[in-house]
């Protein structure tokens, strides 16, 4: 079981504007809400920065698409769709995906997948009027994280084409006896 590391005070000194990891380690698997991950959210009064890649990993796209895949998936009760940070200056909606998920997937062009860099966090008190704000805080269960492979099976359904028909299949109609 994967567990998000939590890095020492000295990794963040080369770092000085990042906001350090939050002090607990959380178990993948459990539920993460955005006051686990951002603990700083509830308080802060500007946007932060936290540093991608030890804790979680980032999948930025068009609004719209975001909507279209919120759309699409309905009203399950796990909902693949989790947090979401709103950039209205450009359009964009940055999911927050569990860190190493987008590890081996082919995303394109569409939309674009982060394992390090920075996230400009908005504070919880943001809203739609703000350069910055929270579009979603979670799915139905407050939970943070996206599912990754649920997101690229319904924005890439050309990659997963060919799985059906991997592997040999007979097509001789003569009977086997096993």
């Amino acid at each position: 079981m994967r567990a998000l590391a939590v890095r020492a005070p000295a990794a963040d000194a080369a770092n000085p504007g990042l906001v350090p990891p939050a002090a607990h380690v959380v178990r993948a698997g459990a539920e993460v809400s955005v006051d686990d991950l951002f603990p700083d959210s509830t308080t802060a009064r500007a946007p932060f920065e936290v540093a991608v890649g030890d804790r979680f990993d980032t999948l930025t796209m068009p609004r719209r698409t975001a909507l279209d895949l919120i759309a699409r998936f309905g009203e399950r009760r796990a909902h693949p769709v989790g947090a979401a940070v709103a950039r209205p200056l450009t359009d964009k909606w940055v999911l927050i995906l569990p860190p190493g998920s987008g590890d081996g997937m082919q995303w394109s062009g569409l939309v674009d997948h982060r394992d390090e860099g920075v996230l400009t966090v908005p504070p919880r008190a943001a809203g739609p009027a703000n350069d910055l704000s929270w579009a979603r805080l979670g799915n139905r269960e407050c939970r943070v994280f996206s599912a990754p492979i649920l997101l690229h099976f319904a924005l890439f359904p050309q990659h997963t084409a060919g799985l059906a028909n991997c592997g040999s299949v007979r097509t001789d109609l003569t009977s086997v006896g096993i």
